[in-house]
Protein backbone atom coordinates (compact mmCIF):
# COMPACT_ATOMS: atom_id res chain seq x y z
CA UNK A 1 0.00 0.00 0.00
CA UNK A 2 1.32 3.30 -0.82
CA UNK A 3 1.51 5.72 1.86
CA UNK A 4 2.46 9.94 1.41
CA UNK A 5 4.59 11.22 4.62
CA UNK A 6 4.35 7.94 6.00
CA UNK A 7 1.22 7.86 7.02
CA UNK A 8 -1.55 9.28 4.20
CA UNK A 9 -2.94 6.36 1.66
CA UNK A 10 -3.62 7.28 -1.48
CA UNK A 11 -4.49 6.29 -4.93
CA UNK A 12 -2.67 8.26 -7.83
CA UNK A 13 -3.42 8.46 -11.59
CA UNK A 14 -1.23 10.24 -14.04
CA UNK A 15 -2.58 12.54 -16.64
CA UNK A 16 -1.84 14.25 -19.44
CA UNK A 17 -1.29 17.43 -19.00
CA UNK A 18 -0.37 19.78 -15.84
CA UNK A 19 -4.14 19.57 -14.52
CA UNK A 20 -4.44 17.22 -11.26
CA UNK A 21 -7.28 16.98 -9.31
CA UNK A 22 -7.52 16.09 -5.64
CA UNK A 23 -10.46 14.06 -4.31
CA UNK A 24 -11.00 14.75 -0.29
CA UNK A 25 -13.65 12.54 1.08
CA UNK A 26 -16.33 12.87 3.37
CA UNK A 27 -17.08 11.96 7.03
CA UNK A 28 -17.54 8.75 8.06
CA UNK A 29 -16.03 7.31 4.46
CA UNK A 30 -12.62 7.07 2.70
CA UNK A 31 -10.44 7.61 -1.11
CA UNK A 32 -13.23 4.87 -2.23
CA UNK A 33 -16.49 6.87 -1.14
CA UNK A 34 -18.63 3.72 -1.64
CA UNK A 35 -17.19 3.46 -5.54
CA UNK A 36 -18.39 7.03 -5.94
CA UNK A 37 -15.14 8.62 -5.72
CA UNK A 38 -14.07 5.24 -8.04
CA UNK A 39 -16.44 6.77 -10.57
CA UNK A 40 -14.93 10.25 -10.59
CA UNK A 41 -11.27 9.07 -10.59
CA UNK A 42 -12.48 7.45 -13.67
CA UNK A 43 -14.04 10.11 -15.57
CA UNK A 44 -11.33 12.93 -14.67
CA UNK A 45 -8.17 10.38 -16.07
CA UNK A 46 -10.11 9.74 -19.02
CA UNK A 47 -11.07 13.42 -20.60
CA UNK A 48 -7.11 13.84 -19.44
CA UNK A 49 -6.76 15.08 -15.63
CA UNK A 50 -4.35 13.29 -13.28
CA UNK A 51 -6.32 12.11 -9.93
CA UNK A 52 -4.79 12.01 -6.39
CA UNK A 53 -6.82 10.33 -3.78
CA UNK A 54 -6.31 10.37 -0.29
CA UNK A 55 -7.71 8.60 3.30
CA UNK A 56 -7.85 11.33 5.93
CA UNK A 57 -6.05 10.92 8.87
CA UNK A 58 -7.90 8.63 11.02
CA UNK A 59 -9.71 6.83 8.23
CA UNK A 60 -9.55 4.08 5.40
CA UNK A 61 -6.07 2.75 5.37
CA UNK A 62 -4.36 6.20 6.97
CA UNK A 63 -3.01 6.15 9.95
CA UNK A 64 -4.59 7.77 12.75
CA UNK A 65 -6.39 6.88 16.11
CA UNK A 66 -9.26 9.66 16.00
CA UNK A 67 -10.50 12.66 13.63
CA UNK A 68 -8.19 15.61 14.39
CA UNK A 69 -8.98 18.55 12.31
CA UNK A 70 -5.58 20.33 12.27
CA UNK A 71 -4.46 17.25 10.90
CA UNK A 72 -7.32 16.96 8.12
CA UNK A 73 -5.45 20.25 6.71
CA UNK A 74 -2.51 19.39 6.95
CA UNK A 75 -3.20 15.68 5.18
CA UNK A 76 -4.61 18.17 2.00
CA UNK A 77 -1.45 20.63 2.51
CA UNK A 78 1.12 17.03 2.08
CA UNK A 79 -1.05 15.46 -0.60
CA UNK A 80 -1.05 19.22 -2.72
CA UNK A 81 2.91 19.25 -2.25
CA UNK A 82 2.79 15.71 -3.63
CA UNK A 83 1.30 17.17 -6.71
CA UNK A 84 3.49 19.89 -6.87
CA UNK A 85 6.31 17.49 -6.98
CA UNK A 86 5.25 15.93 -9.92
CA UNK A 87 5.08 18.87 -12.21
CA UNK A 88 1.13 19.59 -11.79
CA UNK A 89 0.70 23.20 -11.44
CA UNK A 90 -2.66 23.57 -11.76
CA UNK A 91 -4.46 21.68 -9.39
CA UNK A 92 -8.46 20.80 -8.74
CA UNK A 93 -9.69 20.55 -5.39
CA UNK A 94 -12.81 18.23 -5.40
CA UNK A 95 -14.21 17.69 -2.07
CA UNK A 96 -17.55 15.89 -0.91
CA UNK A 97 -18.68 17.20 2.92
CA UNK A 98 -16.13 16.96 5.20
CA UNK A 99 -13.67 17.02 2.33
CA UNK A 100 -15.60 20.87 0.74
CA UNK A 101 -14.52 22.04 4.29
CA UNK A 102 -11.36 20.79 4.29
CA UNK A 103 -10.81 22.27 0.90
CA UNK A 104 -12.06 25.34 1.55
CA UNK A 105 -9.70 26.41 4.29
CA UNK A 106 -6.64 25.02 2.48
CA UNK A 107 -7.38 26.83 -1.15
CA UNK A 108 -6.63 30.19 -0.02
CA UNK A 109 -2.85 29.13 0.74
CA UNK A 110 -2.46 27.08 -2.56
CA UNK A 111 -1.55 29.25 -4.71
CA UNK A 112 -1.49 26.44 -7.62
CA UNK A 113 -4.94 25.49 -6.75
CA UNK A 114 -7.68 27.31 -9.33
CA UNK A 115 -10.85 25.97 -8.76
CA UNK A 116 -12.70 24.10 -6.15
CA UNK A 117 -15.35 21.42 -6.78
CA UNK A 118 -17.50 20.93 -3.83
CA UNK A 119 -20.63 18.66 -3.46
CA UNK A 120 -22.85 18.44 -0.05
CA UNK A 121 -20.85 21.29 0.88
CA UNK A 122 -20.25 22.64 4.35
CA UNK A 123 -19.61 26.35 3.68
CA UNK A 124 -20.10 27.75 7.33
CA UNK A 125 -18.58 28.79 10.18
CA UNK A 126 -16.99 26.48 13.11
CA UNK A 127 -18.95 25.19 16.23
CA UNK A 128 -16.51 25.89 18.68
CA UNK A 129 -16.87 23.18 21.44
CA UNK A 130 -20.51 21.75 20.23
CA UNK A 131 -20.66 18.12 19.92
CA UNK A 132 -21.25 16.86 15.99
CA UNK A 133 -25.03 17.20 15.89
CA UNK A 134 -25.63 13.94 14.66
CA UNK A 135 -24.37 11.92 18.40
CA UNK A 136 -27.11 10.60 20.94
CA UNK A 137 -27.74 11.71 24.21
CA UNK A 138 -25.16 8.74 25.33
CA UNK A 139 -22.83 10.12 22.92
CA UNK A 140 -23.02 13.64 24.07
CA UNK A 141 -22.58 12.92 27.58
CA UNK A 142 -19.54 10.88 26.77
CA UNK A 143 -18.06 13.35 24.36
CA UNK A 144 -18.10 16.24 27.52
CA UNK A 145 -16.09 13.72 29.56
CA UNK A 146 -13.70 13.55 27.08
CA UNK A 147 -14.05 10.07 25.92
CA UNK A 148 -13.26 8.08 22.56
CA UNK A 149 -16.98 7.91 20.50
CA UNK A 150 -16.78 4.91 17.80
CA UNK A 151 -19.00 6.02 14.97
CA UNK A 152 -19.94 3.17 12.50
CA UNK A 153 -18.86 3.46 8.93
CA UNK A 154 -21.23 2.15 6.38
CA UNK A 155 -19.27 4.12 3.40
CA UNK A 156 -16.09 2.71 3.89
CA UNK A 157 -14.83 -0.94 3.34
CA UNK A 158 -11.46 -0.75 5.39
CA UNK A 159 -12.57 0.59 8.73
CA UNK A 160 -15.67 -0.42 10.82
CA UNK A 161 -15.59 3.12 12.87
CA UNK A 162 -14.24 6.38 12.85
CA UNK A 163 -13.40 7.58 16.27
CA UNK A 164 -13.83 11.49 17.64
CA UNK A 165 -12.84 13.00 21.00
CA UNK A 166 -13.40 16.58 21.97
CA UNK A 167 -9.82 16.80 22.96
CA UNK A 168 -8.69 17.09 19.38
CA UNK A 169 -9.22 19.67 17.63
CA UNK A 170 -12.51 20.37 15.45
CA UNK A 171 -12.28 21.49 11.56
CA UNK A 172 -12.59 25.20 11.44
CA UNK A 173 -14.42 25.77 15.02
CA UNK A 174 -13.79 29.13 15.10
CA UNK A 175 -14.53 31.69 12.95
CA UNK A 176 -17.55 33.14 10.46
CA UNK A 177 -18.88 32.30 7.18
CA UNK A 178 -17.69 35.33 5.77
CA UNK A 179 -14.27 35.20 6.90
CA UNK A 180 -14.53 31.37 5.68
CA UNK A 181 -15.58 32.11 1.67
CA UNK A 182 -14.24 35.81 1.26
CA UNK A 183 -10.56 34.37 1.89
CA UNK A 184 -11.03 32.11 -1.12
CA UNK A 185 -9.93 33.98 -4.11
CA UNK A 186 -10.59 31.57 -7.01
CA UNK A 187 -13.90 30.09 -8.65
CA UNK A 188 -15.79 27.49 -6.58
CA UNK A 189 -18.89 25.02 -8.31
CA UNK A 190 -21.00 23.52 -5.23
CA UNK A 191 -23.36 21.03 -6.16
CA UNK A 192 -26.10 20.32 -3.50
CA UNK A 193 -29.60 17.94 -3.73
CA UNK A 194 -32.48 19.45 -2.45
CA UNK A 195 -33.69 15.85 -0.55
CA UNK A 196 -32.86 14.66 3.23
CA UNK A 197 -32.85 17.55 6.17
CA UNK A 198 -29.26 17.42 6.03
CA UNK A 199 -28.36 18.58 2.54
CA UNK A 200 -31.58 20.96 2.64
CA UNK A 201 -29.70 22.53 5.42
CA UNK A 202 -26.45 22.96 3.78
CA UNK A 203 -28.24 24.12 0.51
CA UNK A 204 -29.65 26.85 2.79
CA UNK A 205 -26.49 27.75 4.31
CA UNK A 206 -24.74 28.08 1.23
CA UNK A 207 -27.79 30.12 -0.31
CA UNK A 208 -26.60 32.50 2.46
CA UNK A 209 -23.42 33.10 1.76
CA UNK A 210 -23.29 32.61 -2.25
CA UNK A 211 -22.54 36.36 -2.45
CA UNK A 212 -19.18 36.13 -0.85
CA UNK A 213 -17.98 33.49 -3.29
CA UNK A 214 -15.58 34.40 -6.00
CA UNK A 215 -16.26 36.00 -9.56
CA UNK A 216 -17.78 33.06 -11.28
CA UNK A 217 -18.58 30.56 -9.05
CA UNK A 218 -21.30 28.61 -9.65
CA UNK A 219 -24.47 27.13 -7.19
CA UNK A 220 -26.30 24.25 -8.84
CA UNK A 221 -28.95 21.85 -6.93
CA UNK A 222 -29.85 18.80 -8.26
CA UNK A 223 -33.39 17.73 -8.25
CA UNK A 224 -34.00 14.82 -6.22
CA UNK A 225 -29.93 14.71 -4.70
CA UNK A 226 -29.29 13.29 -1.34
CA UNK A 227 -26.58 14.10 0.82
CA UNK A 228 -24.35 11.56 -0.45
CA UNK A 229 -25.56 12.10 -4.19
CA UNK A 230 -25.88 7.99 -4.11
CA UNK A 231 -28.36 8.09 -7.06
CA UNK A 232 -27.27 10.68 -8.82
CA UNK A 233 -23.65 10.17 -9.39
CA UNK A 234 -24.79 10.57 -13.55
CA UNK A 235 -25.58 14.10 -12.75
CA UNK A 236 -22.59 15.49 -10.51
CA UNK A 237 -20.22 13.80 -13.11
CA UNK A 238 -21.16 15.78 -15.93
CA UNK A 239 -21.43 18.87 -13.83
CA UNK A 240 -18.25 18.11 -12.16
CA UNK A 241 -16.67 17.17 -15.58
CA UNK A 242 -18.21 20.23 -17.46
CA UNK A 243 -16.89 22.62 -15.10
CA UNK A 244 -13.45 21.57 -14.53
CA UNK A 245 -12.80 21.72 -18.50
CA UNK A 246 -13.91 24.99 -18.57
CA UNK A 247 -12.05 26.17 -15.72
CA UNK A 248 -8.85 24.16 -16.03
CA UNK A 249 -8.76 23.15 -20.07
CA UNK A 250 -6.26 20.87 -21.17
CA UNK A 251 -3.78 21.32 -23.80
Amino acid sequence: MALLDGRIAYDFTPGSGDGAVLLLHGFLSDRRAGGRFDRLAAEYARIGYAVLRIDFSGFGDSLGDAVDGERLLDDTAVALDHLDSLGYTRQILHGQSLGSAVALRVAPSRPRVVTLVLTGASTGAGHGDRPYPFLSEEQVAAWYRDEDIHLPITGSSIRTHVVVNRRRPRLGARGTQEELLSAVKVPVLIIHGDTGELEQHLAALTAKGAHLLPEGSEVVVIPGATHTFTESQDAVAVKALDWVRRQVPLT
